[in-house]
């Protein structure tokens, strides 16, 4: 049986669009000599889903905010009929729901901007020579800068060009699904292939009315069925193509992998107040303001949602992580 999965690429329609708006220049990272960098936190692990604090500084993420609302405006909303009722998205066969309005727009320069100026390639640097984190292998293969089971070495070229921005309004929600692998073009014409995909919140409860629409993961490879409709927690998620697309790599085995679960808990992020453990056993990721969060697609993507906004909007930044093929 074919999995649900996701591929933005895939059944793009009408609020999929290039930008019309010229996006905002971005600050230099949050953190300084006089600010010190926040640690990566492990929610699954030790590299399967982890998250960066205040990656992005809050005039950055209100900037992508004003951004994104007016893109949205544009694409979206001016060409609705105010006197009719929001259209309805009908769920497609082979498909994972969503009902959360999209933008995207192909920027090899805005990626490079998130991944030098932001500060996000010192901060990868970081995972794979720390050895508590374990990401000298991705899908296999060694991406440290010495050679390692006599394994091919393979690096972390940047972001995917392919940047998305989601808007999530209360009652809105993106069903369990897998995010597929994609090979796509550098700015040399050379492929690089997606690994890692990048979610950054801007927004969170604390610093606007939100409230619900936190990511989950499902580390047994599938999601429980619940007995009623929204799981409460016990404290305090990218339509997915079923399978995969034409421009998603691989061998498309992605069923047996993605059932594996990572050998940490989520008992430190918890700790924290960046997580927290459902009844069904999903690990719960709360957005917030600023958060980066990261976890492997492809093969060893790990089942995920997002869960319905109660109240509020939520705004978020998508972009993957691109390597070497």
């Amino acid at each position: 049986m074919a999995r649900p999965s996701c591929n933005d690429d895939e059944g793009m329609n009408n609020d999929e669009q290039e930008s019309f708006l010229e996006w905002p220049r971005l600050s230099s990272p949050s953190f300084s000599s006089s600010r010190p960098a926040p640690r990566w936190t492990t929610i699954l692990g030790p590299c399967q889903v982890l998250v960066f604090p205040n990656f992005l500084s809050i005039p950055d993420t209100r900037a992508l905010t004003d951004y994104l609302l007016q893109e949205m405006k544009l694409q979206i909303d001016d060409k609705l009929d105010p006197t009719k009722p929001r259209p309805v998205k009908i769920p497609r066969p082979g498909y994972a729901f969503r009902d959360n309005d999209r933008i995207q727009f192909d920027s090899p320069e805005f990626a490079s901007m998130v991944w030098n100026k932001c500060g996000l390639r010192d901060r990868w640097k970081e995972l794979w020579e720390h050895p508590k984190y374990g990401l000298e292998t991705v899908q296999g293969q060694s991406i440290t800068s010495g050679t390692r089971n006599n394994k091919r070495i393979r690096h972390a070229v940047g972001l995917s060009r392919n940047i998305r921005m989601y808007r999530y309004q209360q009652g809105q929600s993106f069903g369990a699904h897998y995010d597929e692998s994609v090979i796509e073009k550098d700015d040399v014409g050379n492929d690089v292939v997606s690994e890692y995909t990048v979610l950054i919140y801007l927004n969170g409860e604390r610093d606007s009315d939100l409230k619900g629409g936190e990511t989950v993961f499902y580390p047994k490879g599938k999601k429980p069925i619940p007995t009623s409709g929204v799981i409460a927690p016990t404290r305090g998620g990218g339509g997915g193509k079923k399978g995969g697309g034409a421009k998603t790599s691989g061998n498309g085995n992605a069923a047996a992998a993605a059932g594996t679960p990572g050998t940490g808990t989520a008992g430190a992020a918890g700790e924290s107040g960046l997580s927290y453990t459902l009844p069904n056993g999903g690990v719960a990721v709360k957005p917030e303001r600023g958060l980066l969060l990261v976890h492997k697609h492809g093969d060893e993507c790990m089942l995920h949602e997002a869960l319905i906004v109660q109240r509020g909007f939520k705004y978020v930044l998508r972009t993957d992580v691109v390597y070497e093929p």
